[in-house]
């Protein structure tokens, strides 16, 4: 049983194959009979010549009621025009009456094309009268419609049945672009048709050129004596080469002379484009200064009311959040609405020309704006306030940190202690930033105008400028140098304006041991309280200690810090310099030998 189920379910599945397979053979042959059927011209011309056997009979036998028929429906407009106190206008009925012309004149045209396909005995005669009467068939109808259209002044759309068409976008563009390849055609038609007399002027050039070989070829062939029966057949062979050389000849002079005269009245290229320049302008050149008069008044009209609404609203209500998402919809607006009404205008003056352009541009704006959707989304983020960046936060623009003063189309942002430190930026330069609470002491700048800084390079100076692009520093001696913020902030200044302490070591021999820690330290700090000061002003020296550090490879090493105001910071150098000699005087005075560095060569034993 297990063995057999499996056959069975194959079985089955074989069947089903091969009844689709047989469903689907019936089905095309069925659908070949009908497109043999529907192509076959005898049977459409049959089907014609009864159709109109048919109306001819009916034509024949109630014209009275067909011209009854339409008399009513004037009456009607003209009873229904007077009910209402209005008098029919003249220029209308006379529009109806050249309509109702035109339209007798297409049902006498389709009668007498039936009359003549109804005589007529070929079968080819018969073919086209039924293809020409199609045609004048469907010609009357929408004459028909027209008539109806005009003189009954309803919508007929409901009484039309027209077949539904899938949707081909290539037929759809090819429409879309055929305009423009007609205008652009109608720019380039001299350059293309002297292009084509050059082209066609070498074909046959080359033709001129190979006749004649033969001709020639052939004349010598003649002079060789030849046969009688070969003589015979050469001269027939020169009299046909002889003629196409002749035509060749004639053609390729008259070609050379449309060329030359097509040369001759051609424009230089100025003033091609300045003729093709002036007859834009005439012919497109209101609607163009139409549209753009519209976009610029439903452009600037939609951001006035924006402006206005927003300064109707409370100060505050600006940054919450329906505010921005109604400003960013009313200046969207402003563009789409801006263009819709440029397609309005040219669509109204049927322009395709420029109606296609403001297309095609549309497209293209939208193709390229799929690549840079998540870039827009972001930016739309931003806008709204609900994206990484935020107002009143604190954001590292550039290596320079930034308050986030205000986010909207364009972003402010604004450093209180640089100069020039506003900048107005698109929102989308703000893409990818991360912005973050600033601290509640959280310095902008970490240093002012006036600071006195001292960088890792070694460099001391005094901040004269520093903005957004650049710090510039003034140095003890006068010269000022210039660093770039970003670079300046990367040497990590050290800020002495407010306090500052200097540390300086200082070294004696090691034959001074006994009193190193103890009597050494506290002589060197006398004499240092005794003889610094000197050197500054009063109150600037804080604190100083002198300790011991360590005992290093050649001497006992001391550590002297001294604790300063900001006001001493442009004589660091000099209290640098200062310390050291009053220790080398204090050694001096107690007999302290300062050591230097030994190198001890040992010679390794043999």
């Amino acid at each position: 049983m297990s063995r057999r189920f499996p056959r069975l379910i194959s079985l089955v599945i074989l069947l089903l194959f091969i009844c689709a397979g047989a469903a689907s053979l019936v089905q095309a042959e069925a659908e070949a009979e009908a497109e043999v059927e529907a192509e076959d011209p005898v049977v459409a011309v049959e089907e014609a010549v009864a159709e109109t056997q048919a109306s001819a009979n009916a034509d024949a036998s109630a014209p009275a009621d067909r011209a009854d028929s339409r008399v009513p429906a004037l009456g009607l407009t003209a009873e229904f025009e007077a009910e209402q106190g209005e008098p029919l206008d003249p220029t209308a009925l006379d529009s109806l009456k050249a309509l109702n012309q035109a339209l007798a004149s297409k049902e006498q045209q389709v009668n007498e094309v039936q009359q003549r396909l109804v005589q007529a005995q070929d079968q080819v005669t018969r073919e086209e009268l039924a293809g020409q009467l199609r045609e004048l068939r469907a010609e009357l109808a929408e004459d028909r419609q027209q008539f109806d259209r005009f003189a009954l002044e309803i919508d007929l759309s409901p009484f039309i049945n027209e077949e539904e068409q899938s949707f081909d976008w290539q037929q759809e563009l090819s429409g879309l672009l055929k305009p423009i390849l007609a205008e652009l055609k109608s720019a380039t038609a001299e350059s293309r048709a002297i292009g084509d007399l050059r082209a066609e002027l070498e074909t046959i050039g080359e033709r001129k050129t190979q006749a004649t070989k033969a001709v020639e070829r052939l004349h010598w062939l003649l002079k060789q004596d030849p046969s009688d029966a070969l003589r015979e057949r050469l001269e027939e062979r020169l009299s046909y080469w002889q003629r196409l050389a002749d035509e060749a000849n004639n053609r390729y002079t008259a070609l050379d002379l449309q060329l030359q005269n097509k040369l001759e009245e051609r424009q230089s290229l100025l003033d091609e484009t300045t003729s093709y320049a002036r007859h834009f302008v005439q012919t497109r050149g209101l609607n163009l200064l139409l549209a753009l008069t519209a976009f610029g008044l439903v452009f600037f009209g939609v951001r006035w009311i924006a402006t206005q609404i927003m300064r109707m609203r409370k100060p505050q209500a600006e940054k919450q959040f329906s505010s921005r998402l109604a400003l960013l919809l009313l200046h969207a607006f402003s563009v789409l609405g801006g263009l819709l009404a440029m397609m309005a205008v040219f669509n109204a003056a049927g322009d395709w020309f420029m109606l296609g352009i403001i297309i095609i541009f549309l497209l293209g704006i939208g193709w390229a704006s799929i690549h840079t959707l998540p870039s827009q989304i972001e930016s739309v983020k931003l806008i709204l306030n609900v994206g990484t960046v935020r107002e009143g936060e604190r954001l590292l623009f550039n290596e320079v940190p930034y308050r986030v003063d205000s986010l909207a189309f364009r972003a402010k942002l604004v450093n209180p202690e640089l100069e020039g430190g506003v900048q107005e930026l698109p929102v989308r330069d703000l893409v990818g930033y991360h912005s973050r609470p600033a601290g509640e002491d959280e310095a902008w700048f970490p240093t002012r105008l006036g600071d006195w800084v001292e960088l890792d390079d070694g460099l001391l100076g005094q901040v004269s400028h520093q903005s957004p692009s650049a710090v510039r520093l003034t140095d003890l001696g006068g010269a000022e140098i210039l660093y770039p913020t970003s670079r300046f902030l990367q040497q990590h200044p050290h800020r002495l304006s407010d306090r500052f302490r200097i540390v300086e070591h200082f070294g004696i021999d090691y034959c001074h041991q006994a009193i190193a820690t103890t009597e050494v330290p506290e002589l060197m700090q006398a004499a240092l309280e005794d003889a610094l000061p000197n050197l500054l002003d009063d109150g600037q020296l804080r604190t100083l200690s002198v300790v011991f550090e360590s005992a290093g490879s050649s001497s006992l090493d001391y550590r002297i810090e001294a604790q300063l105001e900001g006001a001493a910071a442009p004589r660091s150098e000099l209290i640098r310099a200062g310390i050291q000699r009053i220790l080398v005087d204090a050694c001096n005075q107690h007999g302290w030998t300062i050591p230097f560095t030994q190198i001890r060569l040992h010679q390794a034993s043999g």
